[in-house]
């Protein structure tokens, strides 16, 4: 009876695997764990990714409406910005100056006197500079 016992547990082992080795066993069931991992962790990654967008979701509502109430509180203040750069204007009095001939001219020790002449008619009068700047210090003015 033992004996018919044995029997029956070998030919169970061995048609249950198809006669296959030790290892062609251990791959067949690393290859199912692997697949089952793989479906599990793109069914929760696919879950994740859809509490996080729900999420984003609510968070951009919230915003929205606080940034709608806080330009409801300000109705003098509505403006509306459109694209786009603002270039000021070259003024008329001065001149573009190539950087590579200025720097030949002072190397030639050529004298600039349009450029200074522009400068001296721009610049501020410096006696009010020193005259505050006397003030600022706690020094006397005049």
């Amino acid at each position: 009876m033992l004996l018919a016992g044995f029997i029956a547990a070998g030919f169970i082992t061995l048609t249950g695997f198809a006669a296959k080795t030790l290892a062609e066993q251990r791959a067949e069931i690393d290859a199912a764990v692997t697949a089952k991992l793989t479906e599990l962790r793109t069914m929760k990654q696919q879950e994740c990714d859809e509490r996080v967008a729900a999420e984003a979701g609510i968070r951009f509502d919230a915003v929205m409406a606080e940034k709608a109430a806080a330009e409801a509180k300000m109705p003098g203040k509505k403006t509306v910005k459109k694209g786009g750069t603002k270039v000021d204007p070259i003024p008329a009095g001065t001149k573009p100056v190539d950087p590579a001939q200025a720097k030949k001219d002072k190397m030639q020790g050529t004298p600039n006197t349009e450029e200074k002449k522009d400068k001296m008619q721009q610049a501020p009068n410096t006696d009010k500079k020193k005259d505050k700047m006397k003030q600022q210090q706690g020094g006397g003015g005049k």
